[in-house]
């Protein structure tokens, strides 16, 4: 099964000295909320698990939305839309 959490709170992007104060804080998962979801879909057979109704959103809107709708919502926290883009 694949686990697709999003956010989790956990000592991962310290370590990484990765900056995320600018993400909004309801974007953050629990760490144990993730576990505790992620073995309920391994327990129901789910090839895919997105915990979180606000991830599953997301999911959903990733399938389904046009394409020049989430290239505009996909910026990351610093205003970027890819890795080399510096401020499109």
């Amino acid at each position: 099964m694949a686990l697709c959490p999003g956010y989790v709170r956990t000592e991962f992007h310290d370590r990484a000295g990765i900056n995320v104060s600018g993400t909004p804080d309801w974007l953050w998962l629990d760490a144990d909320s993730v576990v505790t979801d992620g073995m309920a879909d391994l327990r129901k057979g789910k090839y895919v698990s997105v915990p979180n109704w606000k991830y599953k959103v997301a999911a959903f809107g990733l399938r389904h939305l046009p394409r020049p709708i989430i290239a505009r919502v996909a910026r990351d926290t610093r205003g970027r839309v890819g890795r080399n883009d510096p401020q499109v």
